[in-house]
């Protein structure tokens, strides 16, 4: 048995880290049978692959995305159909338009959860601080605010078990199918509105921008993007947070060095966070036909995953990647993706993580570890810590 054959999802789930580090050193290009994909996991590889979607096909027979939520999906397409999509999703993210309305939409859910922590002494910074932000900023800004959290909740942990699901688990497809049918429930009498009656919601742009006057794009268009969205957004900010602030927390010296500088600090301990421990571990394609890249030629229609966790670390580009270090200057990570596929929610994401984190800095700057153990994290495609126990 080859290594390529003893790793499993399990060690995946645990930490992938090390099995990248060896795949970047020993088959920067391989084929993982228990996950039924290839890997590509040099910096170099993963970016000329997002690069190049005539070689690369973003539409994959395989993907458990479409197989749950059906397609096309803002990330599952190529051409006149992902410019359709990103039309209508760029207006209510574009950084211009997040500037504008961000404060005022984390600031009273942050404030509520962190006299709910205080009250307390302390808590968990996942449960009860950044997942909660993450997730209803978001429904917030897509004009779902109706919907509460718990169901939100329920909604994110269907939709990632579709979407991990590359080992085709019927269980874990069953849970992802019937939160799935309850979403399109749920958001189609909202769509139904908006289409009469339109606003500022990022669901009401997805209708109506770009499209002829009374004009507005099929519910069943958008909705497996949507779905996408509410997973990719209320996922990425809300773990991205409790990463960063898992290594500020674990290395004080530089924390104290945030807290000292917020304005110029901050943002590059965002930037690091997400470099460091990536919320999305990698974006999926498909080769159009054969095709050779890091030295391996990979057959055609076949499904390849760019591992933007592994680019990450990549030890070409970052030296002691596994090191959380606000004071690099290497270079951009991949925790986002390139070219075309480079994530519509980068600039609400980043804002948000900032946000939230700046609230808490400036009013809990106390903050410390509840107990000296280092911070457990699990997940390869959606990777946080377990649960952040924090004392005040």
């Amino acid at each position: 048995m080859t290594f390529l054959d003893e790793v499993t999802v399990e060690q995946l789930e645990n930490d992938p880290y090390p099995i990248y580090e060896r795949l970047r050193r020993e088959a920067p290009v391989a084929y993982i049978p228990a996950v039924n994909l290839w890997f590509v996991t040099r910096f170099k590889d993963v970016e000329y692959l997002s690069k190049t979607p005539e070689l690369f096909a973003a539409e994959v027979e395989s993907s458990p995305l479409d197989k749950t939520w059906g397609k096309p999906t803002i990330l599952t397409s190529d051409g006149p159909v992902h410019k359709c999509l990103r039309s209508g999703v760029d207006p209510k993210y574009s950084p211009k338009r997040v500037a504008t309305y961000m404060d005022d939409l984390v600031m009273p859910i942050a404030s509520a959860c962190l006299s709910a922590l205080r009250a307390k002494g302390g808590g968990d910074l996942m449960s009860d601080y950044f997942e909660p932000i993450s997730i209803l900023s978001l429904t917030r800004s897509l004009g779902l605010g109706d919907v509460d959290l718990d169901t939100l909740r329920r909604w994110f942990f269907g939709l990632a078990q579709g979407a991990i699901n590359f080992e085709c688990d019927p269980e874990r497809q069953k849970i992802a199918d019937e939160i799935s049918a309850e979403i399109t429930e749920i958001v189609t009498p909202v769509m139904e509105r908006l289409s009469r009656e339109p606003d500022d919601s990022a669901l009401s742009h997805m209708l109506h921008d770009g499209m002829a006057v009374g004009e507005t794009r099929p519910f069943p268009f958008l909705l497996p993007t949507l779905k996408v969205m509410l997973l990719g957004g209320m996922q990425e900010p809300g773990h991205g947070a409790g990463s960063i602030m898992a290594g500020l927390l674990q290395n004080p010296d530089q924390f104290a060095e945030v807290k000292a500088e917020m304005d110029k600090l901050l943002p590059r301990a965002v930037d690091e966070g997400l470099r460091w421990v990536t919320p999305i571990g990698t974006q999926t394609r498909q080769t159009t036909r054969d095709v050779e890249i890091g030295g391996v030629t990979i057959p055609a229609n076949q499904p390849v995953a760019a591992v933007l966790a592994s680019a990450s670390h990549c030890e070409s580009r970052f030296s002691q990647p596994g090191r959380f270090n606000l004071h690099r200057n290497e270079g951009n990570h991949a925790a986002f993706g390139f070219g075309h596929h480079f994530c519509a929610g980068r600039w609400f994401a980043r804002q948000q993580i900032t946000v939230a984190l700046r609230y808490l800095i400036d009013n809990v700057p106390d903050i410390r570890l509840a107990d000296e153990k280092p911070v457990r994290f699990r997940g390869w495609e959606f990777r946080a810590p377990v649960s952040l126990e924090v004392a005040f």
